[in-house]
């Protein structure tokens, strides 16, 4: 089973839940929600790690920045 909506749409969902728990866990929510798998997961964690890695921001910011530019 994949996304069954755009990648940009899933971090949005997950930028939208609460703060205090760690992004991570907010995306696994999201990616599950939307019917994806455990391999989605791992793809969008992976470049959100990314471009946290490339801005030396964190997480949350990154995955802000990857949903915005679609």
């Amino acid at each position: 089973m994949a996304l069954q909506v755009p990648e940009t749409d899933v971090l949005k969902e997950a930028l939208g839940y609460r703060h205090e728990e760690p992004f991570e866990k907010s995306l696994g929510r999201a990616v599950r929600k939307f019917g994806g798998t455990y391999a989605d997961y791992v793809d969008l964690i992976g470049r959100v790690r990314d471009r946290a890695r490339a801005d030396k921001t964190d997480l949350r910011k990154a995955a802000r920045t990857l949903a915005d530019q679609a």
